[in-house]
């Protein structure tokens, strides 16, 4: 069965929401469809991502440490070894996923197709590989999945770096799409302008063939939770004015920006609107009362809503570590709605 598609998320500036959203997503898509196999790699050195899938930061520290590091382990691997005898890279017999565990044996909270290969607790360095090298690792990789008897989904999880660093090359390497998330405020978007550029440069030298499948604007403040439609979309919140202004004037210049760096995005060549309606995505600032037990507690927002509909009752309470939180199942559902429109944007505009 093929890989049927790959996806990182990536932004070179930190704190934009990618370990959210892929945290979110990922688990989401592997709910949404049973049938298929997910595979997660964590390619940002701290190891936020896994260790929010391993159970969060709390459950993660009580785990046994072969768990971490996954993602350096397969890299190792692939240098030669000292006997001389040479690295997978080169064996018909590799298999990734000999290199990932199945989370639901380590977290009970998440869907049973879910798979990762991690990162976190072991130190690294970052030499950086040759053209050849990282292409041939990702080449390998791919061919792993494509020949596996199962339907495979790829998603990735990056730093915010400005090199990009290797690791991040590694994860362009293995995606063909990438979801973008930064501030709505016009100075990430000249900051993810850079990053942009950088990217369009890296497919014209051939050395990565990524195309950027949508922009989110992220952590958008809420006006009131009433739907309103704008550009052709139907957004599940009414952002205030000033950021509806500022959207406004954001998705101008990101226009612009797509027009002249010719390839970069999926969809690319249309009017500004149907630029923005396909190529742009709008989130609200989510609820800190179902964000934090979200990430600290390993549970994703899709399995919160699975339990509130089995407990058929309005509210939830989490309790970690010290922090109790109650929630009211609006706020979810809030919540969900965001993520819902995201994942849906998702599907409808990706190649695979």
């Amino acid at each position: 069965m093929p890989l049927h598609s790959s996806h990182v998320f990536a932004s070179h500036i930190g704190h934009t929401g990618k370990t959210t959203l892929a945290y979110q997503m990922s688990t989401f898509y592997a709910s949404k469809h049973p049938d298929a196999r997910v595979l997660i790699m964590d390619l940002a050195e701290e190891g936020d991502l896994t260790k929010r899938l391993l159970g969060g930061v709390d459950a993660a520290g009580r785990k046994v440490e072969s768990l971490f590091g996954g993602v350096f382990r397969l890299l190792q691997a692939a240098e030669k070894r000292p006997s001389g005898l040479t690295s997978w890279l080169w064996s018909s017999t590799f298999d990734v996923m000999e290199h990932a565990v199945c989370l639901k044996e380590h977290n009970p909270a998440l869907p049973d197709n879910l798979y990762l290969i991690s990162s976190g607790a072991w130190p690294r360095t970052e030499a950086p590989m040759s053209d050849d090298v990282r292409k041939q690792v990702c080449e390998r990789i791919r061919d792993s999945l494509t020949k596996s008897t199962e339907t495979w989904k790829l998603f990735c999880d990056t730093d915010g770096d400005r090199r990009p660093s290797p690791y991040t090359m590694l994860a362009y390497g293995l995606c063909d799409e990438a979801i973008v998330p930064l501030h709505l405020n016009k100075g990430d978007l000249d900051r993810t302008e850079t990053m942009l550029g950088v990217m369009h440069e890296l497919r014209e030298r051939g050395e990565i063939r990524t195309q950027v499948l949508f922009i989110v604007w992220n952590f958008v403040k809420v006006l009131k939770d009433d739907p309103v439609e704008y550009n052709g979309m139907m957004l599940p919140f009414t952002p205030t004015k000033v950021c509806m202004d500022i959207l406004e004037s954001c998705n101008r210049r990101l226009y612009g920006s797509a027009t002249e760096l010719a390839g970069l995005f999926v969809h690319a060549g249309e009017s500004e609107a149907d630029f923005i309606k396909s190529s742009t995505a709008v989130l609200r600032v989510l609820a800190d009362n179902v964000l934090r037990p979200s990430e600290e507690l390993g549970v994703p927002v899709v399995e919160m809503v699975n339990r509130l509909a089995e407990s058929g009752k309005k509210t939830m309470k989490f309790q970690s570590g010290d922090i109790a939180y109650d929630t009211k199942g609006e706020t979810i559902s809030n919540v969900m709605d965001g993520l819902k429109q995201l994942e849906e944007k998702f599907e409808a505009m990706a190649l695979g």
